[in-house]
């Protein structure tokens, strides 16, 4: 029922809104007005922001200035307002990106020092990875572009990347041979699980799995069915122990996470709280908790360790975060995005014959608590073991850092306190924000079909 609620409430609210107006201000069918409707009436902080006669949405350029300014009615934390999540964005775009649908090279890049810029990821459906290229091989000529991370090559990169109809490449693979290969952007639809296997570690046998986003086809459960079969498949190799590398995976659907917690968790959580969503004082009503399935736990766990970055947001941290008061939780990375909130994802109908008119609008919503009641991790979840995200080795190599360190653990029961290099520091600011480009988050689905403008 609670679709039909928040729809009910929200039209009745645009509704009386659109019959208002003020001598200064008339609220109208304006994209604008209604980024503002929308966030006013499902906003965490609602209670921080100014009524629309005071706010004056159309005084703004766009509706994406709207919703930049909305952000700064959250609590402040360090100098910095809490809020970074909160988007529009037009409709046939989101649509695309929450199935896994694109249209580019189909890779990542990441600088592991001043000069060096390295692929980061691939997605095997892709023109990059039809073309056999491979985490780890370094970048060293992009056209006629030698990669440095000055700002000015950085954006020259960021045009060629991501934004051209072709690239020529000079690469060097892993074993130190050169590679020229061309590419030009093709449709695909990404593979979320990057790498699965069972690892041999001293005697015990580890599943490894990477998983870079909780989106995906038909609604996510296209991804469903892909964790499904790794788990399926990390249980037919009797594995004991297991590794989440979540190191990019930026979030997506809560039903996702929840899914992951249940296929981790061990019998002892059966039917105990898992997390619990908590809205603005005027949905009260929608504060929900979730509970572990009597099902949970297909591998018999007692302890977990997560790989993560700065990258690691929103469903994956919600993930780590539920699991944390039943297993042995341990962290290897760098500390997470701090992403403890989430939204709906709400459709904005301007033109139902022109679907480039069509947005959608998220306003942060709700806020997640796990069973101890801990969800204020703004700054991040702080990992056990600060280790750097090896880019120079592939996902599943054992002796990449955040990798060895985890199967170290699994062997030992000891996590070494030091970093072992600096390779991060040399990533300037304008670098991690060119080359960070998932945009994911917390996604509660409510069917947003009913989501419709006045």
């Amino acid at each position: 029922m609670k679709p039909l609620k928040i729809t009910l409430i929200i039209i009745a609210f645009v509704s009386f809104w659109s019959c208002k107006k003020t001598e200064n201000y008339q609220v109208g069918v304006d994209l604008r007005d209604s980024v503002y409707i929308y966030s006013k009436e499902l906003y965490l902080w609602t209670d921080r922001m100014p009524d629309i006669f005071d706010f004056k949405p159309k005084n703004y350029s766009t509706a994406e200035d709207v919703i930049s300014v909305v952000k700064t009615y959250s609590p402040v934390l360090n100098g910095k307002y809490v809020d970074r999540f909160s988007f529009v964005q037009r409709k046939s775009e989101w649509d695309n990106v929450s199935a896994g649908n694109r249209v580019d090279y189909g890779c990542g890049y990441r600088f592991i020092s001043e000069n060096d810029l390295r692929i980061s990821f691939v997605y095997a459906n892709s023109a990059a990875g039809k073309q056999g290229i491979q985490r780890g091989w370094r970048l060293l000529k992009v056209n006629d572009i030698v990669p440095d991370n000055s700002t000015t090559t950085v954006s020259q990169l960021n045009t060629a990347l991501f934004n051209s109809t072709n690239i020529t490449i000079l690469f060097r693979k892993n074993d130190g041979s050169e590679v020229t290969i061309t590419l030009t952007p093709q449709t695909y639809t990404a593979n979320f699980i990057l790498d699965k296997r069972v690892i041999d570690n001293n005697g015990k046998k580890v599943a490894y799995l990477m998983f870079n986003s909780f989106l995906g086809g038909n609604g996510g459960k296209d991804t469903e069915a892909e964790l499904t079969q790794a788990f399926d498949f990390f249980a037919s190799q009797g594995a004991t122990e297991l590794v989440v590398d979540l190191r990019y995976n930026g979030g997506g659907y809560v039903f996702l996470a929840k899914y992951l917690c249940n296929l981790i968790a061990p019998a002892s959580a059966k039917g105990k709280v898992m997390f619990t969503e908590r809205w603005n004082s005027r949905y009260s009503e929608f504060d929900e908790t979730s509970y572990f399935d009597n099902s949970s736990g297909k591998l018999n766990l007692s302890r977990v360790v997560f790989i993560t970055t700065s990258s690691t947001a929103s469903a994956s941290e919600l993930t780590i975060n539920s699991l944390k008061p039943y297993l042995d939780v341990k962290i290897i990375g760098s500390a997470t995005a701090g992403k403890p909130v989430g939204f709906p994802v709400l459709p904005i109908i301007m033109d139902r014959t022109n679907a480039n008119a069509n947005y959608v609008v998220a306003p942060v919503a709700f806020q997640s608590f796990n069973a101890n009641n801990f969800g204020d991790y703004f700054e991040g979840l702080t990992p056990d073991k600060l280790q750097i995200d090896d880019v120079s080795r592939n996902f599943g190599d054992v002796n990449e850092a955040c990798l060895k360190d985890a199967l170290n653990f699994l062997t030992t029961g000891v996590l070494q306190r030091n970093i072992e290099n600096t390779q991060e520091l040399f990533v300037t600011k304008e670098a991690n924000e060119v080359f960070n480009k998932e945009h994911h988050g917390t996604i509660k689905l409510m069917n947003p079909k009913i989501f419709i403008k006045k």
